[in-house]
């Protein structure tokens, strides 16, 4: 590592390109190449002219979602010492007044239906403890990040007067009873307690060491920290986890309260339909929620609920990238197991069931007629992975498209309706989530810098 200012000679990379033994490991590796013409002709053949509805069957409103987070040191000359700030975005885009943003007549957007339309945007915010952070007098930056989580996910999020507390949410996903079979205190040896939370004890302290336990403790979040090193990969799981509470909750709030209502909302998020990590657990815990809510829908007469994953970038991005050329506009493809083996991943054996232990969505490739290519995901239409004869039934499963009835048709023309010229392969309402959740560097990264600065205690 160099020193403060320090910069790098600029032969350094000479070694490199002299030394045999770099060519040697090099050709002794294989990763996947661009296709040939011959090769990538073969893939775009698999591709199906993608679904479209006549008319279009648009929801009546969308929710977008995005999360964006930033690990700040707080101060200049302690910069291993950090807070974590997380922000989610949900942007409410009501499709009447979308359509509206352009006057009769004109080509211009209307300025002030869009300024409304931003004021749409809920951003809701996270602070976290980092690296080196004890919280409210933590023995240790673990444990302090435990009560962190807790006090996090325990705070209403809505000024309205129906709260909005994810704690609950978790509770809805398991059932109103949470389980853990061993103290997570970082100092406990015991393997013998057994403590059941209910959403009116929603704490315990362990017999053994005397430390609290709550019920957040089951996502399993603090496992990624650690007291001495840089704990950015936690705060990117403490991310992915609220931004999908925070999808349950509503999912939750309107099938309870109003159903009517649900049925004419499409959710979007940024991102794939997944958990990864500690909290990966989780996911059964929300397909199975999507489910039985797209069967309370349509007892009553309305359609399953659309809910979209879309990916920016990723593996299967950039594989979609160097088959664009090759593919005719308004075509689709789901990405089964063996496609993605075999053009993807290029591994030498195809997973029984890619994603089984963090993906609760189906991933498709979409070109629309307009030429830009897309990557969605949609709920995989079962209550439960398990349910369908082992791993191997449900991966065919998954990719039969019958199995999502009107499900592909309506995402397909979503995207058509929104598709965006502003940013690469975008739509509209992730974009206009993005703007509100990203932290820029200048000037959001700088306030935030002052914010750790002046508001935290030295100890």
């Amino acid at each position: 590592m160099p020193y403060s200012n320090q910069t790098a000679g600029k032969g350094g990379h000479s070694d490199f390109v002299r030394n045999p033994d770099v060519q040697n490991f090099l050709q002794n590796c294989e990763y996947l190449k661009p296709p040939s013409d011959e090769e990538a002709e073969s893939m775009a053949s698999s591709f199906m002219p993608a679904p479209s509805g006549d008319p279009s069957r648009l929801p009546r409103f969308v929710v977008a979602s995005d999360a964006s987070k930033s690990d700040t040191p707080v101060n200049d000359k302690l910069p291993s010492t950090q807070l974590g700030f997380i922000k989610v975005s949900h942007v409410l885009i009501v499709m009447d007044k979308y359509a509206e943003l352009i006057a009769p007549g004109s080509r211009f957007v209307d300025p002030f239906k869009v300024a409304d339309m931003h004021r749409n945007a809920k951003p809701i915010t996270f602070v976290m403890p980092g690296s080196n952070v004890c919280y409210k007098g933590a023995a240790n930056v673990r444990d302090g990040f435990r009560h962190a989580v807790y006090d996090q996910l325990t705070a209403n999020r809505r000024d309205e007067a129906n709260k909005m507390v994810l704690t609950e949410t978790l509770f809805a996903l398991n059932d109103g009873k949470i389980r853990i079979k061993t103290c997570p205190s970082h100092s406990c040896e015991s393997l013998v307690e057994d403590f059941v939370f209910t959403p009116q004890q929603q704490t315990h302290t362990c017999k053994a060491c005397g430390s609290i336990i709550y019920a957040t403790d089951a996502l399993r979040l603090h496992e990624g920290i650690s007291d001495f090193g840089n704990n950015t990969s936690a705060m990117t799981r403490m991310m992915n986890a609220v931004e999908h509470l925070l999808l349950v909750a509503f999912i939750t709030e309107l099938i309870e309260a109003d159903p009517a209502s649900l049925g004419k909302v499409a959710f979007v998020m940024d991102g794939p339909l997944a958990l990864f990590g500690e909290p990966a657990k989780w996911q059964p815990r929300i397909m199975k929620l999507i489910y039985r809510a797209n069967q309370k829908l349509q007892s009553l007469g309305f359609d399953p609920l659309l809910i979209m994953g879309l990916q920016k970038t990723g593996i299967v991005m950039d594989h979609a990238r160097l088959l664009e050329k090759f593919l005719p506009p308004g075509v689709i493809r789901v990405i089964d197991d063996e496609y993605r083996h075999k053009y993807i991943t290029g591994s030498d054996k195809a997973t029984e069931d890619f994603g089984y232990e963090s993906y609760y969505g189906q991933d498709f490739l979409f070109k629309t007629e307009r030429g830009r290519i897309f990557n969605f995901a949609l709920p995989y239409p079962f209550e439960v992975k398990s349910g369908l004869g082992g791993r191997t039934a449900f991966s065919k499963a998954k990719v039969e498209l019958s199995n999502y009835g009107s499900l592909i048709e309506r995402a397909c023309d979503l995207i058509r309706h929104f598709e965006l010229d502003l940013y690469d392969n975008a739509i509209v309402p992730v974009a206009l989530a993005h703007r509100h959740a990203s932290i820029s560097l200048v000037p959001g990264g700088k306030v935030l810098d002052l914010i750790a600065k002046a508001g935290i205690s030295h100890r």
